[in-house]
């Protein structure tokens, strides 16, 4: 389990009540850390492009993890001849993509490894909790409808800033609609996109790589899962930091 030295953060105590938790919040990021959902994106993406008479391979797909959907729609667009492109212009393809998301993600969408137990420990500790996304509300709403919508007083998603992810705007808008400062939450990410927004909000971040290597920082700890950790785990591993 790898964990970056640089971290500090005052953790006096490895057993608390929830008034004693080291963070003001936790702000959970939805797709691939929340829910497994990556692989329905992967899937729809795929099958979209091959209807199209495009390869999505393997590579296309990681390339597209974390978002934004502006960043996934010029990439698709990127893939297709000339006359396609005429057919299809930014933002045409977002869109077919999201109405294939937003009838299966109901149907074939999952906890991520880990999350669930997690999710319903912290709120057990009425520990205040967010869910920012870079997908369009309407996915959210579909995410928040699996994963119930009571665990978190905030969610915010990509039509509900002016930038998306890697900007930190969304992690910094729950952390104020929630009255915490963002500079005391821990925020659980999975991509890079995610990863690059929650370090510049200034919180401490939980990077759980997937694919692909994640940015590291002075208040960030990668781990390779959620699986097995529970809340004293949580704050162990960041105190741990401190060396």
């Amino acid at each position: 389990m790898p964990i970056n030295s640089e971290v500090s953060i005052d953790l006096t105590n490895t057993r608390f009540a929830g008034s004693s938790f080291p963070f003001e919040a936790v702000l959970w990021d939805m797709d691939g850390t929340l829910i497994d959902s990556e692989p329905i994106w992967i899937s729809q993406e795929r099958e979209l492009m091959n209807s199209l008479g495009v390869n999505w391979s393997e590579s296309d797909a990681i390339h597209c993890i974390g978002g934004p959907m502006t960043r996934v729609d010029a990439y698709m667009r990127a893939k297709l001849d000339a006359q396609q492109q005429e057919l299809y212009p930014s933002m045409a393809l977002t869109a077919l993509l999201l109405e294939r998301m937003e009838q299966e993600l109901p149907k074939a969408v999952s906890f991520a490894p880990g999350s669930e137990a997690l999710l319903r420990e912290i709120n057990n500790l009425s520990i205040s909790q967010g869910l920012v996304s870079a997908s369009s509300r309407a996915l959210v709403n579909a995410g928040l409808s699996f994963v119930g919508s009571d665990f978190f007083k905030v969610s915010i998603s990509n039509d509900d800033v002016e930038f998306s992810k890697p900007h930190p705007e969304g992690y910094q808008k729950a952390a104020q609609s929630l009255g915490v400062n963002i500079e005391n939450c821990l925020i659980l990410e999975d991509s890079v996109t995610g990863v690059t927004a929650a370090i510049e909000s200034g919180a401490y971040v939980l990077g759980i790589p997937h694919v692909t290597d994640l940015p590291k920082g002075k208040k960030v700890v990668h781990r390779k899962s959620l699986l097995d950790l529970d809340v004293n785990g949580l704050v162990h591993i960041f105190s741990e930091a401190q060396g």
